[in-house]
């Protein structure tokens, strides 16, 4: 009984660690949010990078607009730069 109450802890400790580090914890949260298309999307034309800008109108008051920036490299994080209309 003692050996397989532990077979199951080891089981069950191994499947939330699985579900948390795939994001599905991250993916039920965000169920209820309300996805906004971005106004404007387009790729930078920089040597060796793939850059994509993403640019969008926030939905609260006051208005700002937003432009966000991502490259596809492990060593650079997303930037993003938001101002008043």
């Amino acid at each position: 009984m003692r050996k397989s109450l532990w077979v199951i802890i080891v089981l069950l400790a191994l499947v939330i660690s699985t579900i948390a580090s795939a994001g599905i914890w991250t993916s039920i949260n965000s169920l209820t949010l309300k996805e906004v298309k971005p106004s404007k999307t387009y790729a930078l034309d920089v040597v060796g990078l793939n850059v994509r800008v993403y640019e969008f109108d926030t939905q609260e008051e006051p208005v700002h607009h937003c432009v966000v920036i991502f490259t596809e490299s492990k060593y650079k994080a997303p930037v993003m730069q938001c101002w008043k209309k």
